[in-house]
């Protein structure tokens, strides 16, 4: 395995590839948070080979070529044998950032160029969200919660769901089921060393969703509702009460409701599995792929179908590769 680890720190290009301590570790997550790589250098190397990085200096990653991570030191830590770990974001830690717009009639991929347009961040493709959002007032939120608010709300009213995400320097938006790779996880042929398996109804499972909104005009509060009374019976009432899109009318309201329940309405699937890389672009896994799970003895329900990772850790040790990934059925 060939791992290339270079530090642009000012006009000087520093390959850290041979100088770094430990693990390599590479974390991608679905939704709300950038990727983050993490690394450890001696710092005797450090300046003696005249290697000094600072804060806010880009990181590079390859792994056999593969453009892994690309973006910026936001943290060094030193312990007492004077070893250094880096902690690194992609631009998407810049999405932290709090602020507020108001927009109208865009779709959540413009929005998301405009954000990046105003907070000078490079775009790669942004895939056309097609849903028009009217109207919508973002006060005082982060720049992630503004831009998948409008992913949400594609979601909701069109089952299309969108991932933000950053490729080596881009920030780019795609449909998830351009996502998808050919990828097999098995438990038969040596791939996964281990998984645990979840199901559940606690967790953003809804049987009745209650949205409202203030009418201006008779100074009263109107119910939207849409409940299914047979999961009721078996679960309990298990209710989602928000306030309604400031920009729909009661027909989009109520089939705003209707969708809300269909999605949420069912019996959550979650998989977590440690893999070991057998060279068949595992690498490639991140946070928003879709891949092929086929995982026996699970109980009542055996995994032999496309899943979606949630979040997914890669670490390159010894020359090794090996990974976990959190998965969920969409």
């Amino acid at each position: 395995m060939n791992i290339k680890l270079v530090i642009i720190s000012g006009k000087n290009v520093h390959d850290m590839s041979r100088l770094c301590g430990g693990d390599i570790e590479v974390e991608t997550q679905i939704s709300g948070s950038p990727s983050k790589l993490t690394f450890t250098v001696y710092k005797k190397v450090t300046y003696e080979t005249d290697c000094a990085f600072y804060e806010g200096d880009n990181v590079r990653l390859w792994v056999d070529d593969y453009p892994m991570f690309n973006g910026y030191i936001f943290k060094k830590e030193r312990d007492k044998e004077q070893e250094i770990k880096v902690t690194a974001y992609d631009q998407l830690r810049y999405l932290k950032n709090k602020d507020t717009y108001v927009y109208e009639y865009k779709k959540a991929s413009d929005i998301l160029k405009m954000i990046a347009d105003d907070y000078k961040l490079n775009v790669g493709k942004i895939e056309d969200t097609g849903f028009v959002i009217e109207n919508l007032i973002e006060d005082n939120k982060s720049l992630f919660d503004i831009i998948l608010d409008g992913v949400d709300i594609t979601l909701s009213n069109t089952k299309k769901w969108f991932v933000l995400y950053d490729d080596f320097g881009e920030i780019t938006l795609k449909n998830i089921h351009n996502m998808r790779l050919p990828l097999l996880m098995v438990t038969d042929d040596g791939t996964v060393t281990d998984f645990s398996y979840k199901t559940d109804i606690d967790n953003d499972t809804y049987n009745l969703i209650k949205l409202y909104k203030d009418n201006k005009d008779t100074g009263k509060r109107e119910i939207f509702i849409s409940k299914d009374s047979g999961t009721q019976m078996k679960w309990g009432i298990l209710q989602k009460y928000e306030k309604a899109p400031d920009n729909f009318n009661d027909a989009q309201i109520g089939e705003y409701t209707d969708k809300l329940l269909e999605m949420k309405n069912k019996v959550k699937q979650s998989l977590s599995i440690e893999c070991i890389g057998m060279g068949n672009d595992e690498i490639k896994i991140r946070g928003g792929s879709e891949i092929f799970v086929k995982v026996d003895n699970c109980g009542e329900h055996n995994i032999n179908n496309w899943m979606i990772v949630e979040k997914c850790t890669h670490n390159f040790s010894n020359n090794k590769h090996t990974f976990k990934i959190d998965l969920f059925d969409f």
